[in-house]
């Protein structure tokens, strides 16, 4: 049930209408990452499911500031909702202030979209 009202966040808040998920591995059927900032890639998709881009994350590995460096991306990218399993607070509370929503959502990111395109 927690999946259908975080979908129903996602459809209700696009104002950009790209949403950011992180990601595992570099196609849709891979899993949605619980490493938000330091997961492999981010799947860019649009409100539709059309995927738009896949990101190799260039800054998974330095030491520090990560989740400052993954909002100042979704920021440059006109993110206006970012996929994860899991976040932690710094990233939560920098989502936040920049008014870009999130949704926690554990699975494969082709059904995230599949039910994204249902509703």
């Amino acid at each position: 049930m927690k999946w259908l009202v975080g979908i129903v966040l996602v459809c209700s808040s696009l104002l950009s209408d790209v949403i950011a998920i992180a990601s595992d591995g570099n196609t849709v059927n891979s899993n949605i990452s619980s490493n938000a900032s330091r997961s492999d890639y981010y799947v860019f998709i649009n409100e539709k499911g059309n995927t738009l881009e896949i990101l190799d994350n260039s800054f998974k590995d330095i030491k520090g500031g990560a989740s400052s460096k993954l909002v100042e991306m979704l920021k440059n990218k006109k993110v206006s909702h970012f996929v994860a399993s899991s976040l932690g607070d710094k990233l939560e509370n920098s989502l936040n202030s920049n008014k870009i929503k999130y949704t926690i959502y554990n699975g494969h990111i082709n059904t995230f979209i599949e039910q994204l395109v249902k509703k």
